[in-house]
């Protein structure tokens, strides 16, 4: 009968898994900054800095547009009585909220033009 020892085999699987869990989250980003690429409609090749900046912009600038575009909400939020009593309410919500908003949401992956 062979005995294993399962809290050994529970560690690697642990060890292994979270490297293939980084592997395949690479791997997919990568996939989808090519196919995004490929939407456009160009026929210029994916380069390695297009997906490297595809990479840092899922990574590091989305999340931190989605970070500032909430707390600016947040920042409307005080501001708009303010706003109101300057009837410029919907200049301040596209200043503080829409712009971050559409620069984080609707520009194209790895595109920092904008």
């Amino acid at each position: 009968m062979i005995k294993i020892n399962l809290p050994h085999v529970y560690y690697l699987l642990n060890k292994h898994m979270n490297k293939l869990l980084v592997s395949l989250l690479l791997a997919g980003l990568v996939a989808s900054a090519q196919a995004d690429a490929g939407l456009e409609g160009s026929t210029d090749d994916v380069t390695v800095e297009s997906v490297f900046a595809s990479i840092g912009d899922i990574l590091v600038v989305r999340p931190f547009g989605a970070a500032v575009t909430l707390a600016d909400f947040g920042i409307y939020g005080v501001a708009s009585p303010f706003a109101a009593m300057a009837d410029a309410t919907d200049e301040v919500y596209d200043t503080l909220v829409v712009k971050p908003g559409e620069y984080t949401f609707c520009r194209d992956l790895g595109d920092f033009s904008k």
